[in-house]
C-alpha cells in the first residue's frame, strides 16, 4: 500500500512539474519578441552616478567656505543598435521560401559559369560589320 502511494506520488510530482501548453507557449512568444527586439534595436535606460560638486562661499567676503563631491545617481538612455546576425536568424526562420542563406537551388549547384539568357537575342560580333556605326562611332 505504502509503495502504490509513493508511486502516485511521484507521478503527480513529474506531471506539476511539466509546463502547461499555455505556459510553454507564452514562453515562445517572449522568446520571439526579445528576439525581434534585438534584430530591430531598442532603447534602455540605465541607471548611472554622476560625481555632483558644491562648493558654498561667503555672502560678504566671497571667500570659498566649503566644497564637497557628492555621487547622485541618474537615468541615461542607451540605443542598443540592431545585430544584423540576429536580423538574418529571424527572417530565414520567419520566410524561409524568401530569405535563405544560400539561394541556389538544389539543382542548380552545379555552376560550369556559362550565363544562359533564354528571353534575350543575341547580337552579331562588332568586329563582323564592314562600316557599320558601333555605338555611335565609326
Amino acid at each position: 500500500m505504502a509503495e502504490e502511494k509513493l508511486q502516485e506520488t511521484l507521478r503527480d510530482a513529474g506531471r506539476a512539474s511539466e509546463p502547461t501548453a499555455k505556459q510553454d507557449a507564452a514562453r515562445c512568444k517572449r522568446v520571439e519578441d526579445a528576439l525581434y527586439r534585438r534584430a530591430c534595436g531598442y532603447k534602455v535606460k540605465l541607471k548611472k552616478s554622476y560625481k555632483v560638486k558644491t562648493v558654498e562661499y561667503d555672502r560678504d567676503t566671497g571667500k570659498k567656505l566649503e566644497e564637497r563631491e557628492d555621487l547622485k545617481e541618474g537615468f541615461e538612455e542607451v540605443h542598443i543598435p540592431a545585430d544584423v546576425r540576429v536580423c538574418a536568424y529571424y527572417l530565414n526562420n520567419r520566410s524561409p521560401a524568401r530569405w535563405r542563406e544560400h539561394p541556389v537551388d538544389a539543382e542548380d549547384r552545379t555552376l560550369d559559369g556559362v550565363v544562359d539568357y533564354p528571353d534575350m537575342e543575341l547580337m552579331d560580333d562588332p568586329s563582323d560589320r564592314d562600316g557599320e556605326e558601333i555605338h555611335g562611332r565609326m
